[in-house]
């Protein structure tokens, strides 16, 4: 058991500690869309992928990816953004050539192998990417893949 004069000091030592926190605190500087390089992850925990001209495009946090089958809308990427806190109808399913700027950009970012883009190809086939190689391949849309929603923001 500790002495009173003992527990004092660790109050003291904990009063301490709590200023240095307070002060980090008021010295942290988020990282916002203006300040973000690509690569670098957002307070809400989107990816930057390109910065261009004003606009930037940003890459859902990973924790609203989904896997489900192609189809024109993806209703579980938009429903998993929604329970996430987001915004759904400020997102979209990117296209191939987005994809494979990601696959150049910031492959590390992405979990799965191969993720479904919006670009169809016909009534039974769309384009998937495929992370460990790059490749973009033609596939049935009935298969289950993950989907990763972007989006486009000013700054």
């Amino acid at each position: 058991m500790l002495t009173k004069n003992q527990l004092q000091q660790e109050v003291q030592n904990l009063e301490t500690k709590l200023q240095e926190f307070r002060e980090q605190l008021n010295t942290y500087k988020a990282v916002t869309i203006e300040t973000a390089g690509v690569g670098d992850t957002l307070e809400d925990g989107s990816i930057v992928l390109q910065k261009n001209n004003g606009l930037a495009l940003l890459v859902a946090p990973a924790s609203t990816e989904v896997k489900e089958e192609w189809t024109k809308e993806f209703p579980g990427v938009f429903q998993k953004l929604k329970e996430e806190g987001f915004n759904p109808s400020q997102w979209f399913v990117p296209t191939k050539e987005q994809l494979q700027l990601a696959y150049r950009n910031i492959p590390n970012e992405f979990s799965s192998i191969i993720y479904w883009s919006s670009t169809e190809y016909t009534s039974y086939d769309a384009c998937a990417m495929n992370f460990n190689s790059g490749n973009a391949y033609s596939l049935n849309k009935t298969f289950t893949l993950c989907v990763r929603a972007f989006r486009c923001v000013t700054y």
